[in-house]
């Protein structure tokens, strides 16, 4: 099939749709099942092959995508929490991720959304040509368990059900023990858009669940990708909270980085590192002075 803009196009809005949202599996949460899965997972986690102690598990099935990730973060809940109980956090964390050219929370502060603008990989003009706007509902978020939701029943490319949880619960040495997992239901147009990039130009793209001598690929190995993407860039803005407001978003942009060349098989972008910050820090700037879309 011959590769074309139109395709491409297609291809990347999923790709930035499915990186930067999370969706929350059909069990209804809880601070003892969580506790339980990381009890559970206490060996997976000690022998990652991820450098980090962290499980990653993506999956297709009735139509619908699915991924997760359970991690370990060396942040105590309080921290985490008071953190991703922000909205205004979750967009500069978000704004790392090469998919997303701006984000601001819109709405008043007992219902705030996250209203983002989506394109193609590193749109250095900050113009994209997608919007998306979601609710962000703080469920729970104490000194015992954080819930979050994040719900948009439409989509770019006709792309619908978008459901989001991350939790969180304490855990030993002041710890923290996060889960997030993002679902959507892709359109007839989305699918034929990801196996046109994947069949010509994007044939290597591969995620991270092994599968036979490599790695997986198709749509779970997208998944994979961006969840990683978005796991690493929540890791880097935890880390960088305690630096001053004006240079956080810098320090989180070079800590990502950072942890995205640790897996160049799988996260490396087109152009040099020089290259995506100057973009970055551009777009960062911009929402500064203006609105999203």
């Amino acid at each position: 099939m011959r590769w074309t803009l139109a395709y491409r196009s297609l291809w990347l809005l999923t790709a930035a749709w499915t990186g930067v949202l999370l969706a929350a599996p059909a069990p209804e949460p809880s601070a003892a099942a969580l506790a339980a899965t990381y009890q559970s997972s206490a060996e997976r986690l000690q022998g990652s092959p991820f450098k980090r102690p962290m499980i990653l598990q993506s999956a297709e099935s009735e139509g619908a995508l699915k991924g997760e990730i359970h991690a370990v973060i060396g942040k105590p809940l309080a921290t985490v929490s008071s953190a991703l109980a922000d909205p205004e956090n979750w967009c500069e964390a978000m704004m790392v991720h090469p998919n997303v050219a701006g984000c601001r929370v819109v709405g008043d502060a007992a219902a705030p959304k996250l209203a983002m603008n989506l394109g193609a990989r590193l749109e250095a003009s900050g113009e994209a040509p997608y919007y998306a706007e979601f609710e962000f509902r703080r469920m729970q978020a104490d000194e015992g368990f954080l819930q979050l939701r994040l719900e948009a029943d439409k989509g770019p490319v006709g792309t619908r059900d978008y459901r989001i949880l991350v939790e969180a619960v304490p855990v030993e040495e002041g710890k923290t023990f996060l889960h997030f997992s993002y679902s959507y239901v892709p359109s007839f147009a989305s699918r034929m858009a990801t196996q046109a990039y994947l069949s010509t130009k994007g044939r290597n793209k591969v995620g991270f669940t092994p599968q036979g001598e490599g790695y997986i690929g198709g749509l779970r190995g997208g998944i994979e990708r961006n969840a990683m993407r978005y796991y690493l860039a929540l890791e880097s803005h935890l880390a960088e909270l305690s630096v001053p407001e004006g240079q956080r978003f810098e320090r989180s942009l070079q800590r990502w980085l950072d942890a995205v060349e640790e897996y160049p098989r799988q996260l490396k972008e087109d152009g040099t590192r020089e290259e995506y910050v100057a973009i970055k820090r551009g777009q960062y700037r911009r929402l500064q002075v203006a609105t999203v879309r």
